[in-house]
């Protein structure tokens, strides 16, 4: 037989041994078909509440009046404090569903809970309650009670899972428990102008406290018909359910009663006590439903999340592979056009044009800029898959300033730039790899000499810190960083947004290789620059002690 899953509440809870197991909603006639829970168990309850009613008729009795109130004070306890829970739970359970059934259930048992509590002191047998107990107070408290427990089940049914949002929620319970005082207070003051529910003279109920009990027990039909007639249900409609079987069990035996101590009364207690549980369950079950599906869908989640993560991780992997592939595909007919072009330049001097040697020395600088990048982008893939190697030794940092500076002179001659070197100590030694170190120092000069206009300074400094170990800086007076680009700049293929940087070009990977190697060395890179004030690169090195 086909299931639909119903769209509000895709799973339910069938029984501790299948709590981890997710079960769609199904039909109440299914359930009977196949096996389910609910007719069974209420067919059972039913048949149960006959057998009790006719022993309570075969064998009626008045309980003794000193037994009687203490057993009755018990049972009333205990439905005031399941009650309460059920008070707390269901609003609880609002503030984050933010649905009106449970509000309504939330303010039914807010007032509920202190009118049964009235309906217990006020009882016969127990001290006077602000004004003299009678059978007519306890019954007319207790008909009220039920009144209101009636119409608070049905609209929680009737309005299902209807949203609304109340500002300061957590009043709710608070008014609600006061003007449930207030409603007990006038109810007990103003007793005299009410119905009477109890005649002392007869012994017996009143045709008004009657007419009420099928009143409730009509209203209570009416629930447990809507939710029967629901084509889907939860394990918490179930459980709403029996709660309303033995209500109106409850109610019905209630209907039967002569003494305040008779049997009877003791079986609608009884029965009352049984169904508040219910209901306790059944908003349990709801918020404990809430939390597994919370969990199951954390779990999906979370499982899912792992896949992707090991499928990018894949991807990532297959991306490294083939970028360092394809670079060594590509060095290799690079390399060729570099060195023919410049045995076409030394060799054939005087053949040459002045045009035709433009072209080849345009052609060897792109073909040698292009292998640069080319190595940039080997280099992060040969980081990224852990299989740089690092030669280390001992080296004077200086002298690798000294032969960058004198190999970049031209290059920043011929844009107008002056590269400045302060020193106060010339044997500054670093411990690292030679290449990687060197390699560093390339991408930060190119930097500076790429963003800092004609006219501008670069300034490469050396400072010794005994316990941290070198740092070497390299600041320009270009064009600058804003604060947001400066988070982002270390990070492959990112530059700096704008329309100056667009002016340059590059594919952002000088500053995230030269992080990558100085944190291969175990030190670390920062940038302190200011939009159109320029900017400085300062990177540490250890030293051989370190």
């Amino acid at each position: 037989m086909s299931t639909r899953v119903n769209k509000s509440w895709p799973y339910v809870l069938f029984s501790r041994r299948e709590a981890s197991v997710a079960m769609p909603a199904i039909p109440i006639k299914e359930r009977l078909l196949t096996g389910g829970r609910f007719w069974p168990i209420a067919v059972a309850w039913f048949l149960f509440f006959i057998l009790l009613v006719f022993l309570a008729g075969r064998y009626y009795m008045v309980i003794n009046g000193g037994i009687y109130p203490t057993l009755h004070m018990i049972i009333e306890f205990l439905i005031v404090a399941v009650a309460l829970c059920a008070a707390l739970m269901s609003w609880y359970d609002y503030k984050y569903k933010r649905e009106l059934k449970m509000l309504l259930l939330s303010l039914t048992f807010c007032l509920v809970a202190p009118l049964e509590f009235a309906h217990a002191l006020s009882y016969m047998g127990m001290p006077d309650f602000i004004t003299p107990n009678t059978v007519d107070k306890a019954s007319t408290l207790f008909t009220i009670t039920k009144l209101i427990l009636a119409v608070g089940l049905l609209g929680a049914v009737v309005f299902g899972e209807r949203i609304v949002v109340i500002r300061k929620s957590a009043l709710i319970p608070i008014v609600s428990l006061f003007l449930s005082a207030g409603l007990i207070y006038l109810l007990v003051r103003y007793m005299a102008i009410l119905p009477a529910m109890y005649d002392p003279a007869t012994g017996s109920q009143t045709v008004a406290k009657i007419f009420l009990g099928y009143l409730v027990i009509g209203l209570e039909a009416v629930t447990l018909l809507r939710i029967i007639a629901k084509k889907w249900v939860k394990n918490q409609d179930l459980y709403l359910g029996m709660a309303l079987m033995l209500i109106i069990m409850s109610d019905l035996a209630f209907t039967y009663y002569s003494s305040p101590y008779d049997t009877y009364n003791l079986l609608g207690h009884v029965f009352q006590a049984f169904s508040f549980a219910f209901v306790f369950k059944a908003i349990i079950e709801d918020a404990v439903g809430m939390l597994h599906e919370t969990n199951r869908t954390l779990t999906r989640q979370s499982e899912m999340l792992a896949e992707k993560n090991r499928q990018m991780l894949e991807a990532d992997r297959l991306k490294d592979e083939f970028l360092a592939n394809t670079n060594h595909e590509l060095r290799t007919p690079l390399a060729a056009i570099i060195a023919f072009t410049e045995i076409l330049l030394d060799d054939s001097p005087n053949t040459l044009s002045e045009q035709q040697r433009d072209y080849l020395e345009e052609i060897n600088d792109s073909s040698r800029e292009l292998l640069e990048r080319i190595n940039g982008f080997l280099d992060l893939s040969k980081i990224a898959a852990g299989k740089t190697i690092l030669h280390m030794e001992e080296l004077n940092i200086y002298e690798l300033i000294d032969e960058l500076a004198h190999n970049t002179k031209p290059l920043f001659g011929q844009k107008g730039i002056d590269l400045m070197i302060p020193r106060a100590d010339t044997q500054v030694k670093v411990w690292g790899d030679r290449g990687k170190i060197k390699q560093i120092l390339t991408n930060l000069f190119s930097n500076a000499l790429k963003f800092t206009a004609p006219g501008g300074q670069v300034t490469v400094r050396v400072r010794q810190d005994d316990s941290a170990g070198v740092y070497i800086s390299v600041t320009d007076t270009g064009i600058g960083i804003s604060a947001v680009d400066q988070e982002k700049i270390f990070q492959p293929f990112q530059q700096v947004d704008g329309t100056s940087a667009r002016k340059y070009s590059g594919v952002g990977i000088g500053l995230a290789l030269a992080k990558k190697l100085v944190d291969l060395h175990g030190g670390n890179i920062r940038v302190t620059s200011e939009k159109d004030k320029g900017s400085t690169f300062t990177f540490v090195l250890p030293k051989r002690e370190n």
